[in-house]
């Protein structure tokens, strides 16, 4: 408390510590608080290590008698640290990865538009001795330039979207904070420009550079490229082109649409709490005069009496593990009538909590009483048990009498049955639980949560003073809402949602582009083939279902190859996924309706400025 008044409470502050183990830590063997970090020697794998640690984990199992489920992991620190997101952020980065293919794709189809419009130009230069490769070489520095200028403004938003990322931090990216435009962003950003440059600009300058000198010459001819009638099946590149965009932004849309499915249903799960107007923070009462028991319960008791009568504050209570937190507590227990097999032991958690936590909390009552102030050190033992506890042991009976015991301790009376709690997230099932009184086992850190008529945040420093007038050396610390709390339990989900909605409703407007400017294009370079048609009495309906017919041909066969592709990303993206299958028929189906209307309304400018050509002008052209 004295260290961080001293820095500073905007300051970060590491303080290292000796284990608190006395002489008698070597039997106290059921003590699982502790990580073990070691540096493996060379050349041992993670697998070796694991097949020492599994044999002293039997050898614990079999002298301490413990359940045969009792066992260590090894983990790679590195998988420690972003273990829990790294898959999110794999999605992520195959989406970028996604988009950027998108946006060269809909380049790629601008600079064949741009070759065939050219090739007259081409077609002089080549009659005037230019070779092909040199005319390749011109074209190639032209697309290349083009990148990296793409890839400069592309450095420009990322470094403001630096800013925004930080701004939506999930809170358990790791190393958020050290994001950053370096060196190394700036050689990957030039070698992916002019990687893209010289793979999406080899056949737009290959195709300008073998052009026919004989067609493009003639005075008054149309193009080698425009001399092929109206028909996409005649432009493979292209239309190869747009069908990636389609495929591609169909399995972002797919993908997003899961996210956010499931996300919805993430916040429909109820947490077996109300967290409006509810403020919480931290207490450690760790003195050494709070060694004693009766000390410690009288510090608890006096923070409640105190807290209870500020104005604005409802009701108020603690706990030893709230809901949401980092803070755990489980233990091996006794239930009556419940025989465990042969190596297994029942593992639950345990919670100590005041008279008015529930209340507090808003947890409901199913059976029995809460707790109450003749519960102490002097009454009779009592417990709480959550319902999944008593569903579990007493399904068609009565759970109020019944007991629990650590042994060898006395058993302990069950008076109250209250309702499950979402502990470690809304899409985690905890274990069943077991809630001791404050009064008979205080406990020297806990939560204390308040409920107030007002804006909970207001009332936070009022609180504090009060524990302080109690007593000024206890600190208090890890101040929240619980809607805040609640809300970032959300926040990786959050993220994750709102990152590849994005990504797919950016890569949705460039496929829209992308089939428009190919629709758009045919409908130019076939404006002679349109003429003769409707010289030869097609009517201009005709016209707009033909050139409508060929860009939902495109869109069909995209759409069929993006809900392949789409198979293989959701099941990627499965442990991402709460309550929605990955496989969901009704996201997949809509989804591809969605993006066929969008590919029909692409094509519809295109396909009115076909039904409009006069063909006196066209055919004058010629």
């Amino acid at each position: 408390h004295e260290v961080m008044q001293t820095v500073g409470a905007t300051d970060i502050v590491d303080l290292f510590l000796p284990l608190p183990l006395g002489a008698d830590a070597v039997n106290r063997r059921g003590d699982e608080n502790y990580n073990l970090t070691v540096r493996l020697k060379p050349g041992v794998s993670i697998r070796q290590a694991q097949a020492d640690i599994d044999l002293i984990a039997s050898r614990i199992r079999e002298k301490d008698k413990r359940d045969r489920t009792f066992g260590m992991i090894v983990m790679p620190l590195l998988d420690q640290v972003v273990g829990n997101v790294r898959r999110a952020l794999l999605v992520l980065l195959g989406s970028v990865a996604l988009v950027l293919l998108i946006a060269c794709a809909n380049v790629a189809n601008l600079l064949l538009a741009r070759a065939a419009e050219r090739e007259k130009e081409i077609a002089v230069r080549t009659a005037l001795g230019a070779r092909w490769q040199r005319l390749v070489r011109q074209l190639m520095t032209e697309t290349i330039l083009l990148s990296l200028l793409g890839g400069a403004a592309g450095l420009l938003i990322a470094w403001w979207s630096v800013y925004l990322l930080r701004a939506i931090n999930p809170g358990n990216v790791p190393r958020l904070e050290e994001i950053g435009i370096d060196g190394g962003v700036l050689a990957f950003t030039f070698a992916i420009s002019v990687l893209t440059g010289i793979f999406f600009g080899i056949a737009p300058a290959w195709r300008a550079g073998k052009v026919d000198l004989n067609t493009a010459l003639k005075a008054g001819g149309r193009s080698s490229q425009g001399d092929i009638g109206f028909s996409l099946m005649r432009h493979p590149l292209r239309s190869l082109l747009v069908i990636s965009e389609l495929a591609f932004s169909l399995m972002l849309l797919i993908g997003a649409t899961l996210l956010i499915r499931s996300f919805v249903r993430l916040q429909e799960v109820p947490p077996g709490f109300n967290s409006d107007h509810v403020i919480t923070m931290r207490i450690a009462a760790n003195a050494p005069k709070y060694r004693d028991e009766k000390n410690l319960a009288q510090f608890f008791r006096e923070i409640g009496q105190s807290v209870a009568h500020l104005p604005g504050v409802r009701m108020q209570g603690t706990v030893s593990a709230l809901p949401l937190t980092p803070s755990v507590g489980w233990g091996q227990i006794n239930v009556e009538g419940f025989q465990p097999k042969p190596g297994q032991e029942l593992q639950v958690d345990l919670r100590v909590a005041s008279t008015d936590y529930f209340r507090a909390m808003q947890i409901p009552l199913k059976r029995g009483r809460f707790f109450s102030n003749h519960d102490t050190l002097g009454s009779q033992l009592v417990v709480l048990v959550d319902e999944k506890f008593a569903q579990r042991f007493w399904p068609h009976e009565n759970p109020i009498g019944k007991h629990v015991w650590f042994a060898p301790k006395k058993p302990m009376t069950i008076a109250g049955v209250v309702g499950a709690v979402k502990q470690y997230g809304l899409e985690t099932e905890g274990r069943i639980v077991v809630y001791f009184p404050q009064e008979q086992n205080p406990t020297n850190a806990a939560y204390l949560a308040a409920k107030t008529t007002s804006d909970p945040s207001g009332l936070a420093g009022a609180i504090v003073r009060e524990v302080h007038a109690v007593d000024r050396d206890v600190p208090v610390y890890d101040i929240q809402t619980m809607q805040r709390r609640l809300s970032d339990s959300l926040a990786r989900q959050r993220f994750s949602t709102t990152m590849l909605g994005a990504f797919a409703l950016f890569a949705l407007v460039l496929a829209a582009v992308g089939v428009y400017g190919v629709i758009s294009y045919l409908v130019t370079q076939g404006a002679h083939d349109i003429g003769i048609r409707m010289a030869l009495g097609a009517e201009p309906g005709n016209i707009g279902q033909l050139v409508v017919g060929q860009g939902m041909r495109l869109a069909l066969i995209g759409i069929g190859a993006g809900v392949v592709g789409a198979l293989g990303l959701t099941r990627v993206m499965a442990s991402l996924l709460f309550g929605v299958s990955p496989t969901d028929i009704s996201t997949f189906a809509g989804m591809s309706l969605m993006l066929a209307i969008i590919a029909v309304l692409a094509t519809l400018i295109p396909a009115q400025r076909s039904m409009r050509i006069d063909p006196m002008v066209a055919l004058r052209q010629e």
